[in-house]
């Protein structure tokens, strides 16, 4: 009795552990690329491991179907090692997948109710402190090595970093629409959005402001529907956003003009541009999914074969796609790594992840939001490549433990 009493004392402590580093790899997300791909996921594996109760964990993971395809999509990728000749490489793309499953599938299973609060305000902290940051690079208060006024993102790339200011943008929304929350702290989240919002236009990552557009909308019809007077309203503070981007921004006005030079050299045939280049890599990544349909040329060779149908090209002229790491489209890059098969159990992972129930329509629209904003960010880049997989895993994860602690509350302490 004695001992039994132990155990179950010795597991509360490790869920308290486990549930306090949900805490800590939300606020340390967005500032290292080690702790939230390597460190973070090995640490929360260890402690997720030690919690016990492993049989019923798997019973839960395999009854939702969002995660059974991703795990489904990971074994496709594992197995395409039998045909990768270049391991290493493929390692590195297999750590990004792995960390996205571990993520979600600990915090699904592990993550309670009390400290869902603590995560959201976490995170929400940690991109206000990496806000402050890059308003100091924009104005010249500080300097970081890699970061300008030009380019003020002093902490990750700009493509990814708009992906992290997009996801703000509705985390903040989803808490200002929330009528549990209280005005003064509405307030205070207000000015974080109007400050994060015009963040996305300094920052120069037009992947995240693109994405910005589409979950905006998505948010709104998941509220309110296809109302005429809701859809116009979206679509007003758009323009308001971009006018105003573009008159006062110098970085959102020189992308604009930069966008708009893409398309007319692209119109004359110049693919040697930004968006050009995206075009010509597509280009020759269809050649190689045309000769390998079904199972792609393995997660580690992609880019080998990439070179090797470059050379035989049109668009072997272009000397800069010697130079690239990846197609700069994840669907395209799953399609070679482990063709249809892979694509189709990626695809039905997503179309899963939007059939997930939730007790309120604006947990629905926030979390469908921001799916938008990575199936989108997912044909101009391959953001599951970077700090942006932990965030994917991350952001599904807490809102799938979101929706199993309302639908399964029986389960809530394993």
């Amino acid at each position: 009795m004695t001992s039994s009493l132990n155990t179950h004392f010795t597991n509360q402590i490790i869920s308290f552990a486990l549930n306090l580093s949900f805490v800590l790899y939300a606020a340390l997300l967005p500032f290292s690329y080690a702790f939230s791909i390597h460190t973070g996921p090995i640490f929360l594996l260890l402690l997720w491991l030690a919690e016990g109760n492993m049989r019923k964990k798997k019973k839960i993971l395999l009854r939702n179907k969002a995660i059974l395809f991703f795990l489904l999509f990971f074994i496709v990728h594992i197995c395409s090692l039998l045909w990768s000749h270049h391991f290493h490489t493929a390692l590195h793309t297999l750590k990004f997948y792995f960390t996205i499953l571990v993520i979600i599938s600990i915090l699904y299973t592990s993550l309670q109710r009390s400290f869902i609060p603590y995560i959201l305000i976490a995170f929400l902290l940690s991109m206000f402190v990496s806000e402050v940051l890059l308003y100091g690079v924009f104005f010249e208060w500080w300097h970081f090595k890699n970061a300008s006024s030009a380019n003020p993102s002093p902490i990750m790339h700009h493509i990814f970093y708009s992906i992290f200011v997009a996801v703000t943008i509705l985390l903040l929304l989803w808490q200002i629409f929330n009528p549990k929350i209280s005005y003064k702290i509405k307030i205070l989240e207000l000015f974080f959005l109007i400050s994060t919002t015009t963040n996305l236009f300094l920052n120069g990552g037009r992947t995240g402001q693109l994405g910005f557009i589409f979950a905006l909308f998505v948010f709104t019809i998941n509220l309110f529907g296809f109302k005429k007077k809701y859809l116009l309203a979206t679509s007003a503070i758009l323009a308001i956003l971009f006018i105003s981007g573009y008159r006062l921004s110098p970085v959102f006005h020189a992308k604009v003009h930069q966008g708009v030079s893409d398309i007319q050299k692209m119109m004359h045939g110049d693919l040697n541009t930004s968006w050009g280049l995206r075009v010509a890599m597509k280009k020759v990544g269809f050649q190689i999914v045309k000769d390998h349909p079904l199972l792609g040329v393995g997660v580690g060779d992609v880019l080998a074969t990439f070179q090797s149908y470059l050379q035989k090209s049109k668009e072997k002229k272009y000397a800069f796609l010697f130079t690239v790491n990846h197609v700069h489209d994840q669907w395209l890059q799953i399609l070679l790594q482990t063709g249809i098969i892979g694509l189709a159990f990626f695809i039905l992972f997503l179309l899963h992840l939007f059939k997930i129930p939730f007790d309120d329509p604006l947990t629905k629209a926030t979390f469908h939001a921001i799916l938008t904003i990575f199936i989108v960010a997912f044909f101009t880049d391959v953001p599951l490549r970077n700090f942006t997989a932990a965030l994917f895993g991350f952001i599904i994860g807490f809102f799938l433990a979101i929706s199993r602690l309302h639908t399964h509350p029986e389960e809530v302490k394993l």
